[in-house]
This record gives structure tokens, C-alpha cells and sequence, in this order.
């Protein structure tokens, strides 16, 4: 969960008093409140987490990634009356606020906006906050807890009982960079596709894969149920393969070698247990009714590249339409350019396009696997290669130069933070 902040060193005159007297306001109701008498009025509802985008996981260097869902646009609120500084016959009113949900359980607050900002402290799911300002983009509130500590915490993560545009800007958020470029996209729209789909039925806990030959391969996910893994310095990782137990090695009738786009949507292509004229990728989700789909196709669409973009999107609409958060994953190779007339590098820019208009995940494979001798890929240019001990879920020593490796690492760590940030 995010959240990092700090107490305002300086503020003009007039925020400074608002920022005092909501201070004193607030702790003046704080017994009340932590007895369990809050400010009257309607408690709305769990607010929708709004679909505007945030940034990128950002870990450190063997870790996953940090919260990427610090940063969306704050939850509609309900009116409340400003904070009134109290003067000697002043009638107290009541303070904006706000409330930690139970699915936003370990909200951090920070010293400063934005997810640079260094982490105070967890805060538990229930607890009441003083509201004392925002930032200009609304996405940050400073808050004051019941023990009168100050700091920031995320607006997408609160239930806001307050006029947000009502109150004073008093920070500007700055958030942390992104090490790993290679994942990013990880938004508050893909916790609604999420919570939309777990209202389908659909199971926090299981993923789907969708894909050619180089996702139908045994070396591919399948060793983390297996328990044939090595995780070296991401042991973190663990719970997040513990969680996941049973899809890693499920055969999906979405994923099949030789597979394409085209191939992905036609029924004539389902297999044992699906339905007359149900899609692969139709029959995928109602037997597994996941929460993610990592999907990477494109490698078999080399020769109809330019009808791609269209196909693709199909997939992409579909996937969300069934409540589940679809993953787009680029490819290493650039065949429609090697093996017919397409521009280079054309399928995999379409991906990443889409990943941004859709404001869904996207793991960028091809900018992992391109330090990579031969781009982790066999002589062939777009089968991913495995270390000659077949260890491909090992993530120690030179294990990482291989294609597979590389692709069981990068897909774990998409999982991970999808489980973290979205699937709670």
C-alpha cells in the first residue's frame, strides 16, 4: 500500500493557521472518535478507485516492486464543512476527515507527497484521519492522526468526508524513480477491472496465460509449482508464488504453440474441454475465471502484422469485459520485420501503445531481454533459450542471461505487484 509524508516547514500565513487550528480541532475530537463517536453525517460507501493512471513499480535493485497505486485520482467525496480555527467563542465545527478502509489495510504515511516521500509509518485499516490539505492535483492528502502526527497519504486509498477542491494546497508530490523500467501501468484501473471482476466471481488467486509456443513450454512458470526454483536475491518472491499455487503449471487452451491472434479468437481452434464455437481464449476464462491474463502474442502474427492492432484489441477488450486485469507483454523478436515487410519493431509498439490508452499492465519484455546475448532467444531469433542445467526459474549467477529465466523472473515480479497493489 503506499503512502510517505512529513510536517510542513513553511506555509503561507493563512494555510498555517487553517493547518493549526484543524490540528487542535482534530485532537480535541480525537478521544471521541477512537471511543467510536465520529462527526455526524452520511458515511458513503467504499469508493470506486478511479482509473486514472499512476506510476510504474519502482523496487530496489532484487526486491519487487514498491506501490505503483500511490498516485490516482482521489475518491468522489461527500461535502463537509471546512476546519475552523477555534477562537475563544468559537463554535467548533466539524474537521474535514477521512478513514482507512478495510481492502486499504496498511496505508502508508509519508513525511512528503508523492512516493518519494519517506514512510512514517503502516497505518491499520479503520483508522481516522484530520484532513488538513491536498495537492493541486488532488491525488495527496496531508492528515493528522488521533496521536497528532502529520503526514501525507494517498487520496485513491481514503475514504474522503470532505470538499477535496475546498481545501488549501499545501504540498507538491514528488515521486520516486522507477528502476525497473520494465514494468509499469499497474493503476488504479486495473484494482476496478479487479474488483469488477471478483463481483463476476472471478478468483483473486489464479492467473491465466495466453500465448504461443514460448508460453506452452514447461520451462515457462511451470517450476515455481513444481518447486524446482532458486530465487537467489528476490526470496521475497516467495509469498507471491505461494499465493499463485496451481496456475503456474495449468495448461491453458488460450496458450498453444503456434499460436496467433487470429488463431487466439477463432473457436475452430478450442480444444478438449471447451464449448461448441467458444474461443480459446473464451473457454480459458470460464474454466479458470482468474483475476490476471499475462498475455504475449505477436511472434505468429509476423506475417499479418498489419491487421495486429485490431485483433489484438479484441483481446484486450474482451479480457477486461470478463473482470480480469490483462497483463501485455512485448516480445523479443521483430520477425514481421525479419520475415516480411513490416516496419521494424511495429507489433511491439502497438503493445505499448495500447498498454497506455487501455491504462492497463504492461511488462515490456523485449526492453529486459535486450541486454541479453542474442536477446535471451535460441539461433531461431524467437524461441527463448535455458541455461544448459534446464534451471530456468533459477535467478542466481549467470542464470539470468537466458531467455526463459529472464521471462519467469519478469512475469513473477508482475505477479507480485499485481497481488500487492490490485488483487487485495
Amino acid at each position: 500500500m503506499p503512502s510517505r509524508f512529513s510536517r510542513l516547514t513553511s506555509l503561507p500565513l493563512a494555510a498555517a493557521m487553517v493547518t493549526l487550528g484543524a490540528v487542535v480541532l482534530f485532537l480535541v475530537l480525537g478521544a471521541a472518535w477512537s471511543a467510536g463517536a465520529r462527526p455526524q453525517g452520511p458515511m458513503p460507501a467504499d469508493t470506486a478507485v478511479p482509473t486514472s493512471s499512476a506510476p510504474a513499480p519502482s523496487p530496489a535493485a532484487g526486491s519487487t516492486p514498491s506501490p505503483v497505486s500511490d498516485t490516482p485520482t482521489p475518491p468522489a467525496s461527500a461535502p463537509a464543512p471546512a476546519a475552523v480555527a477555534p477562537g475563544p467563542n468559537a463554535t467548533l465545527s466539524p474537521t474535514p476527515w477521512a478513514e482507512v478502509p478495510p481492502q486499504a489495510a496498511g496505508l502508508r504515511l509519508r513525511k512528503s507527497p508523492g512516493t518519494a516521500g519517506e514512510v512514517i509509518r503502516e497505518l491499520p485499516a479503520d483508522t481516522t484521519l484530520g484532513v488538513l490539505g491536498r495537492t493541486s492535483d488532488n491525488t495527496w492528502l496531508q492528515a493528522v492522526t488521533a496521536a497528532g502526527e502529520t503526514g501525507w497519504v494517498s487520496a485513491a486509498y481514503v475514504d474522503l468526508h470532505a470538499d477535496v477542491a475546498a481545501l488549501p494546497v499545501t504540498g507538491k508530490a514528488a515521486n520516486a524513480a522507477n528502476p525497473v523500467g520494465y514494468l509499469s501501468g499497474i493503476t488504479a484501473h486495473a484494482r476496478a477491472i479487479f474488483l469488477a471482476g471478483k463481483a463476476l466471481g472471478n478468483r483473486a488467486d489464479a492467473f491465466s496465460l495466453v500465448g504461443d509456443s514460448n508460453t506452452d513450454n514447461p520451462a515457462f512458470l511451470a517450476p515455481f509449482d513444481q518447486g524446482n526454483y532458486d530465487l537467489g536475491p528476490y526470496g521475497d518472491l516467495e509469498l507471491t508464488i505461494h499465493y499463485f499455487k496451481g496456475s503456474f503449471s495449468r495448461h491453458s487452451p488460450a496458450a498453444v504453440g503456434g499460436f496467433s491472434t487470429a488463431k487466439v479468437l477463432d473457436p475452430a481452434n478450442a480444444g478438449g474441454g471447451c464449448a461448441s464455437g467458444e474461443t480459446p481464449l473464451a473457454c480459458e476464462y470460464r474454466l479458470q475465471k482468474p483475476s490476471v491474463a499475462l498475455i504475449l502474442l505477436g511472434t505468429g502474427d509476423q506475417h499479418a502484422w498489419s491487421t495486429f492492432e485490431g485483433r489484438y484489441r479484441q483481446i484486450i477488450e474482451y479480457t477486461m469485459k470478463q473482470g480480469i486485469v490483462p497483463v501485455l507483454i512485448t516480445k523479443a523478436d521483430d520477425l514481421e520485420f525479419t520475415e516480411d515487410k513490416g516496419p521494424s519493431g511495429f507489433i511491439n509498439g502497438v503493445i505499448v501503445r495500447l498498454s497506455q490508452e487501455y491504462d492497463v499492465p504492461l511488462l515490456n519484455l523485449r526492453q529486459a531481454v535486450d541486454p541479453l546475448p542474442n536477446r535471451g532467444c535460441k539461433p531461431d531469433g524467437f524461441h527463448y533459450n535455458t541455461p544448459p542445467d534446464g534451471q530456468s526459474a533459477n535467478f542466481t549467477g549467470d542464470h539470468l542471461n537466458y531467455g526463459f529465466n529472464m521471462r519467469n523472473l519478469t512475469a513473477l515480479q508482475m505477479l507480485d505487484a499485481l497481488r500487492r497493489y490490485v488483487l487485495y
